[in-house]
Formats: C-alpha cells, structure tokens, sequence
C-alpha cells in the first residue's frame, strides 16, 4: 500500500466513524433493565451493498473492550467494502459480568440482525461475526453453541437458526485449560465456584462439531498475551473435523492491534487484505 492510499485510507476511516454509524441499536431494551448493551450499524452505500451482515466483538480480556480500534475502524473499513457491519459492546467484567451473560448478549445480537435482515438489506442466511481475543473467543463460542437457545430464560425463541455464515477470530483467545488459557479472559469469564464441565465446555478446542460454519483465524508468533497455541490447536481441531478453514500465522504483530491502515506495524494493516480475499472466495 502506497503512503499516499494510506493515508486516503485512513481520512476516510476516521470520517466514517461520524458519518457511516448510521443507528444505534438497544439488543436488550424492553427485555433487561438497565443494560449497557449497545450495537452500532454500519452500512455500505446502496450501490455496494453485499447482502452480508458481520458482528464485530472486540477484545478486553472479557474485562473492558477495546472498540475503537477492535470495533470501529474495522466496521469502516468493512463497510467501504461493502458489508454491512455491526459493532457490538457486550458485556463485560468491569461491570460485574460473567459467563453466560456475554453469550446471551452475542445470540441476541445474532437474533436482532436476521430477524431485521430484510430492513438492513442483507441475507438473514449470510450474518457472520469477526472477534478479536476474548472477542474472538466469543465469536468462537457462537460458532459451536448457536443453537442451544440462552435466550430462554428471557422467553425468547429465535425464528431463525443464529448459526453464523462465518467465524472470523483475531489473535482470539480458545482455551479456558490450565496452560494454555489466557488467565485474565478466565478469571473474568468463569462465575465463582465454576465446575470443571464449564471449563471443558468453553475451551473451544475441545468442542469442535463437524457442522459448523467456516472460520478465519489469524494471530502472531510473538503474542506475548495469548499463546498463539490456542490458535494452533484450534486449526488442529478444525482441520480433524474437516471445518473449512483459513489459518494464517504472521511471524510478528504482538497481540492487540486491530485494524490500522497506517500503523507501523505491518501485519495490523495487512491481515484485513487476507480476510477480504477469504470472503471473496466465499461468496
């Protein structure tokens, strides 16, 4: 990418963060009281629309969330090219969270996309959901626990299968197993007292089905916060079970970068290039 596109590119993120979060959508309003859960749509232009929806979590460890640059400036960029995206803050530990009311809160979300699909311009059948860390953690669960409703307790029986089209995970916690999980997401993911069947259960390693949806992974060999293993067992998991997927591993990067077109640091402007390349070959 040439600095003069760089820098085109990154005017245009930062103007799109005005003008291109066109609604603000409440998941929980009128079913949770008092809930911080909020979603922000972004669309494309009428003329570039893809049909497909893709639900973005950020990272934070489960603890806060990074969305500006775990958020935002990828749902821009995503827009640009044509899908529609949906920024998603979710509920975290800062506020007292826990396992399962994140996952309540991305199954919801899924819910409130295809069910409105027809009013946003997409196929309820094409939503997909990119994550990042403990995002892509979350993105991770949906896409082996869609369809095991957690929206009961609020009598909410989805018309639609929540399966995502795809699974994107960004230098994405996978393991909640001693030696390989990142401490941090744990502790602020697992309730008190929690059984080791939950552990086993959210350690997406363990839980590959061999009906679920592609998946995307990406991460660096120098991530020093999580163990880029998780990653590599992952793929291993996948790839037994004969999941489509898509793993590249960058040999730098670190961990927590996002999407930055005009970082100094390469692979946070480049692995977006290799997802839309994926996409492409999809659909």
């Amino acid at each position: 990418m040439t600095i003069k596109r760089s820098i085109l590119l990154t005017l245009f993120l930062w103007l799109s963060l005005g003008s291109y979060a066109q609604q603000v959508l409440r998941p929980w309003e009128g079913i949770r009281q008092k809930s911080r859960v909020r979603m922000w749509h972004y669309a494309p232009d009428s003329e570039n629309t893809r049909g497909v929806g893709i639900i973005i979590l950020p990272g934070g460890s489960y603890h806060h969330l990074g969305i500006r640059n775990e958020g935002h400036d990828v749902a821009a960029r995503l827009s640009h090219e044509g899908y529609d995206a949906f920024v998603l803050r979710y509920s975290t530990g800062m506020y007292g969270n826990a396992y399962p009311v994140m996952m309540e809160d991305i199954q919801r979300a899924f819910m409130l996309v295809k069910e409105n699909a027809a009013a946003y311009g997409i196929n309820p059948h094409r939503v997909g959901v990119m994550g990042f860390s403990a995002g892509g953690h979350l993105a991770g669960w949906m896409g082996t626990y869609y369809d095991t409703n957690y929206l009961a307790l609020y009598g909410l029986d989805p018309r639609l299968s929540l399966r995502p089209y795809f699974v994107a995970m960004i230098y994405p916690v996978v393991s909640m197993e001693d030696g390989l999980a990142h401490r941090k997401s744990r502790r602020n993911l697992l309730p008190a007292g929690h059984s080791p069947s939950l552990v086993r259960s959210l350690s997406l390693e363990k839980n590959v089905r061999n009906d679920m949806p592609p998946v995307f992974l990406v991460t660096c060999r120098d991530d020093h916060v999580v163990d880029p293993d998780n990653s590599i067992h992952y793929s291993r998991a996948l790839r037994e079970q004969d999941i489509p997927h898509r793993f590249v591993l960058y040999p730098e990067g670190g961990h927590g970068f996002g999407y930055s077109p005009d970082s100094g640091n390469e692979t946070a402007r480049v692995w977006m290039d290799e997802f839309l390349e994926w996409m492409e070959n999809m659909n």
